[in-house]
């Protein structure tokens, strides 16, 4: 394969400006790569990738299970309500749930915000991965076009010195129907039969 074209700076800033689903997630993506023959860098991404989504997927969890723990709590607090003293003083229990509440909203902070650093370092490093594919992929095509002019040359000739020999072929094929038309006008029937006879056996002998 030849060097490696780099593909224009534009193309980069397209590529880090669109925003398309992980690429690894993409079946038509990996059938872009023969079997075990990426590209270093494209296995790297991929690695880092998968590692991404799967604590992409942890966070999203922790989330949702931050957030049900919260509803309970909050439910817990409108339930006990009553149990506020004259003085408006709260029972260890209320207490212990808002104490709870605004623990797991700063928990939500943390996680969304690291939910959110990660979604950008996903798409950066998702950006990245498209760079690396588009420009494998245009070596290949590269590489393939190159030979693809080589054989539509090659056929091409063939094509040519095919229609010669086709041309030729039918040349002969008349003008022995028109030699073989001229002896039996003059020579006979007889005569030429016991030619075929003759010729077709040193034919026959030839080919053994």
């Amino acid at each position: 394969m030849g060097k490696k074209k780099k593909i224009v700076p534009e193309f980069d800033q397209i590529a880090y400006s669109t925003k398309i689903p992980p690429l690894i997630l993409d079946q038509k993506w990996h059938h872009l790569f023969p079997e075990g023959g990426k590209p270093k860098e494209v296995e790297r991404l991929e690695q880092k990738l998968n590692k991404q989504l799967a604590s992409q997927g942890g966070i999203t969890n922790e989330l949702k299970e931050l957030k049900t723990i919260k509803s309970k709590l909050m439910k817990n607090i409108v339930v006990n309500m009553d149990e506020i003293g004259e003085n408006g003083q709260e029972t260890k229990k209320l207490q212990e749930d808002r104490r709870l509440i605004t623990e797991i909203n700063g928990r939500i902070e943390e996680r969304r915000a690291e939910l959110s650093r990660l979604q950008e370092e996903m798409e950066d490093n998702n950006a990245r991965l498209m760079v690396e594919t588009m420009e494998y992929c245009y070596q290949i095509m590269s590489s393939f076009e190159g030979e693809r002019e080589e054989l539509a040359t090659w056929i091409a000739k063939m094509r040519t010195e095919l229609k010669i020999k086709i041309i030729r072929k039918d040349y002969i094929e008349d003008k022995n129907r028109e030699i073989y038309t001229y002896l039996h006008d003059i020579f006979g029937a007889q005569v030429l039969e016991a030619f075929d006879l003759r010729y077709d056996d040193e034919y026959k002998i030839a080919k053994q």
